[in-house]
């Protein structure tokens, strides 16, 4: 006669599966963060530091990204950054040259560089510093890994003039363009109205855009075709109708954008409404630059984010390409004017330093105001108000 399974024996066995199944569900869960963790861009970082695993272009990929934040935690504006690759041990290494005004800060920079690189898994290797005639100062940073340099940063910020250099320095240059007029209103005819040469940004679709357009035109202000782009978390958050998505076909993105052309007649620049997703898409990037070539026409970047792919894709495929110097958003959006004209001081700055500046400017009722003393020549400080088209990089243009 068979023996019986006692019932403690009963009760092991599915206790013991059950152990098992937990120490699989552990195993696959711990080899799960693992894997997530080796494939962020701080994994792959430390990756390639302590074990050498990974391509090294693709981590000077991930450490620019750190240098780029960095950048931007001090308030340097894309537009004072020139990039160039040179040849370091390891490899083809890209330098930036940031360009500071007179009032700016180097120490500050290197700084906020320093810790956004740290933070991302690499080190500062070297750094030096030499000052020139008249409060002159150079800073020049080494990042990476020891004996793998990956990014050097070349901080400079000029001297005092001298008195005969001064009196020959040309005039600086200021390009306004206004945006966020929205529907027709008192407030957006009044502003539009204006005879100052700024530019006004005017939607491709949507309520009111067709009135807008030829209201700037009839005051014979230039136009900045503002083209809405699939945003991060789309539809919840939306730029409106006719909006372009990845998903699109580049065919039909083309199509799309050759419409609202067509229709919008001749402009200053196309820029992006919104478009934090779409232009971190290369393929959906790649077919807007191709029609903006075929129609000779310049891609104004508005507010890039981190992880854009505009800028060095329009360098590879020769489309004309730039950014605003500053965008004074959250500044018209306050109570009182004073953030303005902090804002607005540091873009004449900037004019006065490269010789000319882009300043994008929300209109709201404070801001509609604040222009008033911001366009006259006490406001300008000596700048000269210039049209768009004047200090916009053109298709064919060095």
């Amino acid at each position: 006669m068979p023996k019986r399974r006692s019932s403690s024996a009963k009760r092991r066995a599915p206790a013991h599966f059950l152990g098992v199944l937990a120490t699989l569900a552990l195993t696959v869960f711990l080899v799960g963060e693992l894997y997530a963790f080796l494939t962020s861009d701080f994994g792959r970082v430390l990756a390639y530091r302590y074990i050498h695993l990974g391509s090294r272009a693709e981590i000077v990929r991930i450490v620019g990204k750190r240098v780029h934040e960095g950048l931007a935690g001090a308030r340097v504006p894309h537009a004072a950054v020139r990039e160039e690759v040179v040849a370091l041990p390891g490899g083809g290494t890209p330098r930036w040259h940031v360009e500071l005004p007179r009032d700016g800060s180097p120490m500050q920079v290197n700084y906020e560089v320093t810790t956004a690189v740290e933070h991302g898994g690499a080190m500062l290797l070297s750094g030096r510093e030499t000052s020139g005639e008249g409060g002159a100062q150079e800073v020049t940073l080494v990042v990476g890994f020891p004996g793998r340099p990956l990014q050097e940063l070349v901080i400079s910020r000029p001297g005092r003039p001298r008195r005969e250099e001064a009196a020959a320095k040309p005039q600086a240059r200021i390009a306004v363009v206004l945006y966020g007029l929205g529907e027709p209103s008192a407030l957006a005819k009044r502003v539009v109205a204006r005879r100052e040469p700024f530019a006004v940004a005017v939607p491709a679709a949507g309520s009111g855009h067709e009135a807008l357009r030829k209201a700037a035109r009839a005051a014979g202000h230039e136009l900045v075709l503002l083209v809405p782009m699939e945003p991060e978390k789309y539809p919840s958050v939306s730029p409106g109708p006719g909006t372009l998505l990845v998903t699109m076909s580049p065919r039909r993105i083309q199509k799309e954008l050759r419409d609202d052309l067509e229709e919008a007649g001749e402009v200053a620049a196309v820029a992006n409404l919104m478009g934090s997703l779409a232009t971190q898409d290369e393929g959906f990037m790649t077919a807007v630059y191709g029609e903006l070539r075929r129609a000779n026409a310049t891609f104004l970047h508005i507010q890039p984010v981190p992880r854009a792919v505009c800028r060095p894709l329009a360098a590879r495929l020769g489309t004309a390409y730039d950014e605003p110097d500053a965008t004074l958003d959250a500044e018209a959006r306050m109570a009182k004017p004073l953030a303005l004209a902090r804002a607005w001081k540091e873009a004449l700055s900037q004019a006065e330093l490269r010789g000319h500046a882009i300043v994008l400017v929300r209109v709201t009722p404070l801001s509609a105001k604040w222009l008033d003393e911001a366009l006259s020549p006490r406001g300008l400080g000596g700048a000269t108000l210039v049209p768009l088209s004047s200090v916009i990089h053109r298709p064919g243009a060095e």
